[in-house]
């Protein structure tokens, strides 16, 4: 997703409004436990200050649908977030500097990365039967059980 930043470097405009809808394909989605990730919303501004770093302030929303932990079922889980990152495009060989080629950015590298960020660890489906989940040589005790 890459932004023309032409307007900035020229100082023609103070802000660029980004306002995107993108899906994420298969090979984004092969790493993580994301099984889909369609319509991610994203929202704000790139802006430049008087020595040349750009300031970059999202907002990102979207449904990623994640296996349920227990039954492997398709889950919906609604995410939002901000970003706010500081780039510059100085050449030093520094991870925190963001790259830039021929008067644009590529921002879709940032948020991934916060995506990613906002995986649960485990979600848990709303049609689930919490009260008999068993297996062979267990059972699912909870704390009310426990206490009786």
């Amino acid at each position: 997703m890459k932004i023309d930043i032409t307007k900035l470097i020229n100082n023609f405009t103070p802000v660029i409004d980004v306002d995107e809808q993108i899906n994420f394909g298969e090979d984004y989605l092969n790493k993580t436990e994301i099984r889909q990730l369609n319509d991610v919303k994203i929202k704000g501004t790139i802006s430049k200050d008087e020595s040349n770093i750009y300031n970059l302030n999202l907002n990102i929303t979207g449904v990623m649908v994640l296996p349920c932990a227990v039954s492997l079922e398709d889950v919906n889980y609604p995410f939002s977030f901000e970003i706010g990152e500081i780039l510059t495009n100085m050449e030093e060989e520094d991870e925190n500097y963001i790259k830039f080629d021929d008067n644009s950015i590529d921002i879709l590298p940032i948020i991934w990365q916060n995506i990613v960020m906002e995986i649960p660890l485990k979600v848990l489906s709303p049609k689930l039967d919490r009260r008999n989940i068993a297996g062979i040589g267990w059972e699912l005790i909870t704390e009310d059980e426990e206490n009786n």
